[in-house]
Parts: C-alpha cells; sequence; structure tokens
C-alpha cells in the first residue's frame, strides 16, 4: 500500500519517437515524464575515474539529505511539511502566468509539456530540501525553471523537425504581431488582418494558422464571432476577431 514509483530511463530519440504513438503523446501519459536532452561532450578512450575524496563527500552529502527528510524510515508518512516563502509564491505565480502556460505553436509539444507546472514546483522542493530546509525559496523556483526551460528544448529538439520548427517560429511571430494590432485596433475582420496588419503579404495557411493558435490558447487570447454584412450585402457572414477579456 501507499506505493511511490519513480522511473528513470535512457533512449535514443528515434526510438522514443519510433515507439510512442501519437495517442500517448496527446492523452497525458509521455507528459509524466520529465524528458532532458543528454550526449557525450567528449570521447575518451580511457576516462579518468572520480576522485575517491569526491564520490565520498556527495555520498555523505546525500546520506545527510536522506536523514533529513526521513527517507530512511518509510513506514513514517506525511511528518515532512513543505511550503513556499512569500516570495517564492509571488514567483511561481509570476512564472505560471506566463512560460509555464506559453503555447508553443505545436499540439504534440504543448500536450509534452502540459505538467510544466506540477513538475516545477517538485524540482524546487527536491532543491530545497538538498539544501536542508522545508521552505521554498525563490532560488529553489529559478533553479528549477532552468531545468524546465531545458526540459522544454530538449522536447522541441526531439518532437519537431527543423522545418516544423522554423515554421512555428513564423506562426508565433505572426502570432505576435495580430495582438499588437488587435490592442490599437480593438476588433478587425479577417481581410483587414490580412490587409491591414500584414499588409497582404502573408499566405493565407500562415494567417489561418496564427489565428487558430491564438484561439486555442489556454486561456485563448482572442475571440472570434460571427456578424452579419452591413446593409444585407451578399456572402457569408463576416468573422470578427478581437482580444479576449483578461
Amino acid at each position: 500500500s501507499h506505493p511511490h514509483v519513480c522511473l528513470s530511463g535512457a533512449i535514443s530519440p528515434s526510438e522514443l519517437t519510433g515507439m510512442l504513438t501519437t495517442r500517448e503523446l496527446t492523452n497525458g501519459f509521455a507528459n509524466r515524464f520529465l524528458m532532458f536532452w543528454a550526449e557525450r561532450s567528449q570521447i575518451l578512450p580511457f576516462p579518468k575515474p572520480t576522485p575517491q575524496t569526491i564520490v565520498d563527500t556527495l555520498a555523505n552529502r546525500v546520506l545527510e539529505i536522506i536523514r533529513f527528510t526521513g527517507s530512511d524510515q518509510p513506514e513514517r508518512r506525511d511528518h515532512l511539511r513543505m511550503e513556499l516563502s512569500a516570495q517564492a509564491q509571488w514567483r511561481y505565480a509570476q512564472l505560471y502566468r506566463t512560460d509555464l502556460n506559453e503555447d508553443q505553436g505545436s499540439e504534440i509539444v504543448n500536450s509534452m509539456l502540459e505538467r510544466r507546472a506540477p513538475m516545477l514546483l517538485r524540482l524546487a522542493m527536491l532543491f530545497a530540501l538538498t539544501d536542508l530546509q522545508t521552505r521554498i525559496d525563490v532560488h529553489h523556483i529559478d533553479a528549477a525553471m532552468a531545468w524546465m526551460q531545458f526540459a522544454t528544448a530538449s522536447v522541441r529538439y526531439v518532437f519537431v523537425s527543423a522545418a516544423d520548427e522554423a515554421k512555428l517560429a513564423k506562426t508565433l511571430e505572426l502570432s505576435a504581431r495580430v495582438l499588437t494590432f488587435l490592442r490599437e485596433r480593438g476588433q478587425a475582420t479577417r481581410s483587414q488582418i490580412n490587409s491591414e496588419c500584414f499588409r497582404g503579404k502573408v499566405s493565407k495557411p500562415m494567417i489561418d494558422a496564427s489565428l487558430e493558435t491564438l484561439l486555442s490558447s489556454t486561456p485563448p487570447k482572442i475571440t472570434v464571432q460571427t456578424v452579419d454584412r452591413k446593409d444585407g450585402a451578399p456572402g457569408a457572414p463576416l468573422r470578427l476577431y478581437g482580444l479576449a477579456k483578461a
């Protein structure tokens, strides 16, 4: 009863992308794993061993942390309560509203990173415990965020091709331009976005992709409503885009 399971593994990018199905990438299974890209930085036929003094120092440090957390007494449950300092709460809230929910421009990448926020808190908690304290401070949040940024870059590197990466970057750039345009103008039809925001120089698929990105963000950054044409003019109703309420 009360199991606590931790999985750690290593796999090549080709094997990972080949074995994971699209369903597993988007149904909440794959994003339970925090993924980091790792590679050899040198090719050494005879690597030097780590000095024993360093090994002993690290071992003693780990033992100190285990004793502090009570991990050597598995029969005890819920005996160590963690808390965030007021400054850490503010910093986490700031990141939660921005980086931790930032749209990556790809359904697969967004799904893979859906658990960024809780994973950041868990990492920050571990960093606090390695400092032998039960209070999570701002520098623990920032250290955890650095790891989450690397995890985000790792997922994009593995699951997004170079061509897709360029397309996603362009889509996000166009989305930002649409937001700026709507802030200044208030509302606009798709035709007005094309002619006034992009000066008619952006293709229809890219405009559609940028609008879809803004509409599908969590929460949506823009809204769209259908309105009749003025004076009963013929044609399909107009789609009117505007900023979503904060």
